[in-house]
This record gives C-alpha cells, structure tokens and sequence, in this order.
C-alpha cells in the first residue's frame, strides 16, 4: 500500500474493516443463508439473565446417551451433515448429585426434512458430556424458517459439566452425522 492511500484511510479503517470481516466469519448456522434459503433471520439471543439453580440431581441421561459419556465425539460421530439450529441457553443448573445442567434450542435435519432426533453436548477436549432428544414445541421457528415444516424442534438437553463450555451438535441423517448447532458458556 502506497504511503499517501495510508494516510486517507487510516488506522481506524483498517480496524473496522478488520471487526467487519471477523463478524462476517463467527455467523450462527441459524442466520447463514446457504442453509435456510429463503429465511428470515430470528431475533438475536435476549440479554444475559442469572441462570435458575435448583438444589436437587440432575435428571437422568436418556438410556441412549449412558454409553456414550466420556467418549470421543469424533470417534462417535466421525461424519458431517447439514441441518439449522441454534443453542439457546442454560436455563437451569443442579447443585445437587449428580451436578448438571439444561441447556435448550432447536434443530431441523435437512436430509429427513424433520426434526434432528438427538442433540449431544461435547466439551473443549471433545468429549461427549451430555445430550437430549428433541420434541419441545417451537412455533417461532417454521414462523421465522419457510423450509422448516414442523413445530416440535426444540430440544433439552442435560449436560454432565457445570463449569466451561460446551459445543452442542444435532445427531441426523438417522444417527449416521451431525451438524454444529453453537455452544454456551457457564
């Protein structure tokens, strides 16, 4: 860059032109246009609120999920697919025993054309601390999303952890893939 077309543009130019870029890369799977064609984009997450404690365990894993706990995501689930979703929050953490936690969203399996059946929560090492089917009533989403068709794709899901961060991931394609649906952080 010659000397003179630094002057005009100036280290602030530079810098927003560097923050337009990053945001442009860290974009949720919910608002990309590649896969919800025609969608529109849903509100972004509400403010932060202190998550609601509750003093007994956590709920039981689902039967399913047990052999799972510990292991390898990748080792698990080594293939990727295509679906929308989101992660939308913790809505409860279990001091009690076992500790754990809720966390909540929605997901739709492309290749099914329905409603991601399973949702697993991994951990920064990429172990599988959790999951959860889906099921729960989101009308907002078919609302927001034309090529989503069903209502039932909410979904909770227990984590084992308390503290860190988890990365959830829809099971599709009947179990044989899965997609990134975004974390949370405790």
């Amino acid at each position: 860059m010659r000397a003179d077309a630094r002057r005009r543009t100036g280290p602030g130019v530079v810098t927003a032109l560097a923050v337009l870029a990053a945001a442009g890369c860290s974009r949720p799977d919910w608002t990309n246009p590649e896969t919800s064609k025609g969608a529109r984009a849903l509100p972004p997450p509400a403010a932060a609120k202190a998550i609601p404690t509750e003093a007994g365990g956590a709920p039981e894993l689902p039967a399913w999920l047990s052999p799972l706990i510990g292991r390898a995501f990748r080792t698990a689930y080594p293939r990727d697919g295509v679906c929308v979703g989101n992660t939308d929050g913790i809505t409860r953490l279990y001091t009690g025993s076992p500790r754990g936690a809720q966390i909540v969203g929605w997901a739709w399996d492309h290749a099914n054309k329905a409603p991601a059946a399973r949702v697993v929560l991994v951990d920064p090492a990429g172990r599988i601390v959790g999951g959860g089917e889906t099921g729960t009533e989101r009308a907002d989403v078919p609302r927001a999303i034309p090529t989503v068709t069903s209502s039932k794709v909410g979904w909770e899901a227990v984590s084992t952890v308390t503290v860190g961060r988890i990365d959830a991931f829809a099971v599709i394609e009947d179990g044989k893939a899965v997609c990134p649906l975004a974390g949370a952080d405790f």
